[in-house]
């Protein structure tokens, strides 16, 4: 730890910032106060890189002379983050509890300050690609140590306890978006260790049984289509797919297949019913509070005089609790952000297909890849609320620096192309 946070913060102002982000993001994802708390004293390890990297960028854009620390422009996914931000930032303002408000208004605070630090520090393809493999190394990780307590010591340390301050429903769902990263890294990379990360899978889908989350197991499911499609052997792919998927029963154990399977009962289920009470509990709040909601996590206060089961329910869905916390009009700057950085991979996957350049298929790969992992995020959201879950504005952070690098390097080399061809104008001579 000592050894990583030297060289994200030293990274970040001796050789790029981006070596900043990159372990920024690596230590948000892994949460190593958490997985070695019996060896590491509590210390700010991210805050040391953090601050590190805000003045390393700060400085490389003030100092630097014109084209040195050149960055793609701002994409309108970027744009329409730091607008739900703003929105976010005055309904902590406006909150009914602002000291029950104060942690999640910091925690907000933290992902918007490097959501856009980061927009301006990662600059290249390879900057993108440090970032994708750290979150994608700290997830298989963080696999490979639940799966070791498991089988070594019979340890469900992710059902009872979750992983880094997640509940066990969110650290499924965190492992869940792993799965499409760790293929699609697989299928970036041409030398031996790509290996590595398609040995991983097994023990992510596995992790992911043993966190006896139906929505992250279900959310996974739902993906498979996605990642058949977006392969570029997908015959191969479905078949080795089809293969680890026939494998799953018996990975899982009895336990494991009867809370799966009792989705199908969800008319008579507690859990499920208690997540309608807090839904309709959610529609109720933000009638009442339209426009600025409750307050950041206020929701929680009055979910059970709107017809929660229980006090201090959580709303058990990402889109209704930000609409319940934060108003009708945060639900649509996040749906639009989301849609945005949808929109804006989808047509640079349209223009990496017209080019020919030696990063296309690593921009490629990790384009499907975020958008698989998103699309497990987006299903699993409609059951859990994961405001300041990490992991997705990493992914939409990935998605929109490629789209903007893409959208760059199109426009470059058309005017170059168009510079190059145009032939000059003969200018007259008078005699």
């Amino acid at each position: 730890m000592a050894v990583l946070t030297a060289a994200g913060a030293l990274g970040a102002i001796f050789i790029e910032p981006a070596v900043g982000v990159a372990v920024y993001y690596l230590f948000a994802v892994l949460r190593p106060q958490w997985i070695w708390e019996w060896a590491i004293p509590v210390f700010q390890w991210s805050e040391i890189v953090a601050w590190s990297t805000i003045f390393a960028t700060l400085w490389l854009l003030l100092t630097s002379p014109p084209g040195v620390a050149e960055r793609p422009p701002l994409s309108a996914a970027h744009k329409a983050f730091f607008v739900f931000g703003a929105w976010i930032c005055l309904t902590y303002v406006t909150s009914q509890d602002q000291d029950v408000a104060w942690f999640w208004f910091l925690e907000y605070l933290k992902l918007f300050i490097m959501f856009g630090v980061s927009a301006l520090a990662v600059r290249t393809m390879r900057h993108i690609w440090w970032l994708y493999v750290a979150s994608t190394a700290a997830l298989i990780y963080i696999a490979y140590e639940l799966n070791f307590l498991y089988f070594l010591e019979g340890r469900l340390d992710i059902y009872h306890n979750g992983y880094g301050g997640l509940d066990n429903n969110g650290a499924g769902l965190m492992l869940a978006m792993a799965v499409p990263l760790a293929i699609n890294a697989w299928e970036a990379v041409t030398k031996w260790w790509r290996w590595l990360f398609i040995a991983g899978v097994p023990l992510l889908i596995h992790a992911v049984l043993m966190s006896y989350s139906r929505g992250a197991m279900l959310s996974l499911l739902v993906a498979v289509p996605v990642l058949i499609i977006r392969s570029r052997r997908r015959r191969q792919f479905a078949f080795v797919l089809v293969l680890m998927l026939s494998l799953v029963p018996s990975l899982a154990g009895r336990e494991q297949r009867n809370r799966f399977l009792s989705i199908e009962g969800y008319e008579t289920d507690g859990s499920a019913n208690a997540r309608f009470d807090s839904w309709n509990a959610a529609f109720a709040i933000a009638a009442d509070y339209p426009l600025f909601g409750a307050g950041i996590r206020n929701s929680n206060l009055i979910t059970y005089k709107y017809g929660a089961d229980v006090q201090g329910r959580t709303i058990h869905s990402q889109y209704l609790q930000t609409m319940a916390d934060s108003g009708y009009p945060a639900l649509f700057f996040y749906l639009l952000a989301l849609g945005c950085t949808w929109f804006a991979m989808a047509r640079a996957r349209r223009t990496l297909k017209k080019r020919d350049a030696p990063e296309t298929k690593l921009a490629h790969s990790m384009l499907n890849g975020v958008e698989g992992a998103l699309f497990v995020f987006c299903f699993g959201a409609l059951f859990l609320s994961l405001e300041v879950f990490e992991l997705p504005y990493v992914m939409a952070l990935i998605g929109a620096q490629i789209a903007a690098l893409t959208r760059a390097a199109a426009a470059a080399a058309a005017a170059e192309s168009t510079a190059r061809t145009a032939a000059p104008f003969p200018i007259a001579q008078r005699a």
